[in-house]
């Protein structure tokens, strides 16, 4: 076992190893009490740091939204399907059918099913391997945890070199850094508090009222749940 490794390292190491007992000695380690000092303004400096992330957003990505938004369009008013498979906790939330507000614009089971023009949205490029040999337009949004090509290099090294970029038409990056937590905190040697649930989010939600307007403006509608 390396010497010195950093608690994400460690844990993927681990779990690329596939031992149990080594995971789970991995994630005692890693939950280990530390001193932890004194530090001011958390909430306030996590706010800032989500604010920050979202004007990047808006600066760099948002015309991208708006050309994915057009792909999905075009498949909708040509008779083909929309669908998502999204990772990440939070986002399981949002795509709920039953999802207060949710358009369910998206076919979030049987993706493997998507065919030509379809239209997939993703945050997991293994998923949607061989994709693009059936022509289905792929869209993709960016994910800490998964190399693409804003991730620094070396800082993911125990995740293979297959990118998102690999099996995406368009993608759209998150703009969160590869440790996923934002804020530093006096006596912990990793940022806390990550930034990936409100973001991805965010940038479905925009998505999504992107595709909604413009099929509106053909006349294409959806119940509201």
């Amino acid at each position: 076992m390396k010497q010195n490794l950093s608690r994400r390292d460690f844990l993927y190491d681990t779990s690329i190893a596939g031992i149990s007992m080594l995971g789970l000695s991995a994630f005692l380690q890693s939950c280990a009490e530390k001193e932890v000092g004194y530090t001011h303004d958390l909430a306030k400096i996590y706010i800032e740091g989500i604010q920050r992330i979202i004007k990047q957003i808006k600066d760099k990505e948002l015309s991208k939204i708006q050309q994915a938004a057009g792909l999905a369009v075009q498949a909708k008013l040509h008779g083909n399907n929309l669908y998502a498979h999204l990772s990440g906790n939070m986002l399981q939330g949002e795509l709920r059918k039953d999802r207060p507000g949710n358009p369910n614009i998206f076919i979030t089971e049987d993706i493997q099913r998507a065919a030509r023009d379809d239209f997939v949205l993703t945050n997991e490029p293994s998923v949607v391997r061989g994709f693009s040999e059936r022509l289905v337009k792929v869209v993709g949004f960016s994910t800490p945890s998964i190399n693409n090509n804003n991730t620094p290099v070396g800082a993911l090294k125990n995740m293979g070199t297959f990118r998102l970029e690999d099996v995406a038409d368009i993608v759209i990056y998150c703009h969160v850094p590869y440790t996923d937590g934002i804020v530093n905190v006096e006596g912990v040697d990793v940022p806390l508090f990550p930034a990936s649930g409100v973001i991805h989010s965010l940038m479905y939600y925009t998505l999504v009222s992107e595709i909604v307007e413009s099929l509106a403006q053909h006349g294409v509608y959806f119940n509201i749940s």
